[in-house]
């Protein structure tokens, strides 16, 4: 039990480069592959990891993040001494000189002084991972570290495009940060940290103005704190742009990786559904794709991703593509590489085609 930990959820540190998909919501509320959205993996962690109190920093887009998260109990968060709170931004605090993230530290301040534990662990959503950090826990009480990063080391992140940071390390020790394409150990946006220093950090950072905790209060300042990181042996896919998410989205398509992420370590937990099963109907076609509950398929689905209640209709085909929930895809029509936002209506016979490496986004509600 890591009951002395508080669990924080920072989506107002996230870098947003997700284009349309996150137009209308937070990151962490981006649905994935199917039935999840991104925070799930990042709720269900801490749960599994026996922290019982939870801070989610919502950020400005946070109401699909209120009706995702307002059964605490559907992640695992059970009984009266567990809680989650969504946390979104104070706009009217007439003493507030706090900037960027900081501004959330400095308007929720109360979670931090009612908590009597005496450790944080802060992530985000943007890297996902099926594990738990009761070893990394321990890892950092044991080494009584200031601050503990979470890491991963694969040389197959060595993507181009993915402004991910690597740890430099001396022994056991951080000595900082770099994005040299060849080093392996990847930091995964998670750390644990004494919630004193933090507390410190924060105060430090709001008197010099300064906006960003993890850039400006523990990177620059690294060698102030005792450091420390901690490998885990668990797969995290990372999210940075729609090319990412559509490619990790495809990439779990294959069975040995969905079965390995998704009924590994932990059942990830999400919102309860009750929508009725998926209906096939008479020559209805379906291959190497993940459907979630309440959609209705007549016509042609090849490898890709669908949503809860979305209709293909008799002589359409949806091939290598994301849809979410609620849209209507009409008889004839024919999308390829393409993501569809909740709530689209792709007309009869339209025809949308993008590519692996560009995916065509149709916006929310939009009618095509």
């Amino acid at each position: 039990m890591n009951s002395d930990v508080l669990g924080l959820v920072n989506l107002q540190a996230e870098q947003d480069d997700l284009e349309a998909l996150t137009f209308f919501r937070s990151g962490g509320s981006l649905p994935f592959m199917g039935r999840y959205r991104l925070i799930d993996f990042t709720l269900t962690n801490m749960s599994y990891s026996g922290i019982k109190t939870v801070g989610v920093f919502a950020g400005n887009k946070f109401r699909s993040l209120l009706d995702h998260l307002s059964r605490k109990e559907d992640f695992g968060f059970e009984g009266r001494n567990s809680r989650v709170f969504v946390l979104p931004p104070d706009w009217n605090d007439p003493s507030d000189i706090s900037e960027g993230d900081l501004k959330h530290f400095h308007n929720h301040s109360d979670l931090f002084a009612r908590f009597k534990g005496k450790h944080v662990l802060v992530a985000g959503s943007q890297f996902i991972t099926n594990t738990n950090y009761k070893k990394a826990i321990a890892h950092h009480k044991a080494q009584n570290n200031d601050i503990t990063f979470i890491s991963e080391r694969r040389p197959e992140y060595n993507i181009p495009s993915a402004p991910m940071l690597k740890l430099l390390t001396e022994g056991d020790e951080i000595t900082g940060f770099t994005n040299d394409r060849e080093n392996n150990h990847v930091y995964t946006d998670v750390y644990i940290i004494k919630k004193d220093v933090l507390l410190d950090i924060v105060r430090t950072c709001i008197d010099n103005y300064k906006p960003n905790l993890f850039h400006n209060g523990i990177r620059e300042k690294l060698d102030e704190f005792r450091t420390g990181f901690y490998d885990i042996e668990a797969t995290t896919y990372y999210f940075h742009s729609v090319q990412s998410y559509f490619k990790n989205s495809m990439s779990l398509l294959e069975k040995d990786r969905y079965r390995a992420f998704f009924h590994g370590e932990n059942l990830v937990k999400t919102k309860i559904s009750t929508n009725p099963p998926t209906l096939y109907k008479k020559d209805s076609d379906v291959k190497s794709s993940i459907l979630a509950n309440g959609v209705i398929v007549e016509g042609s689905i090849e490898s890709s991703v669908i949503s809860r209640n979305v209709t293909v209709k008799k002589g359409a085909t949806v091939k290598n593509s994301v849809i979410f929930a609620s849209c209507t895809i009409e008889p004839g029509a024919y999308v390829e590489n393409v993501i569809l936002d909740k709530g689209v209506t792709i007309t009869e016979g339209r025809k949308l085609i993008g590519s692996e490496d560009k995916p065509y986004i149709v916006a929310k509600r939009s009618t095509i």
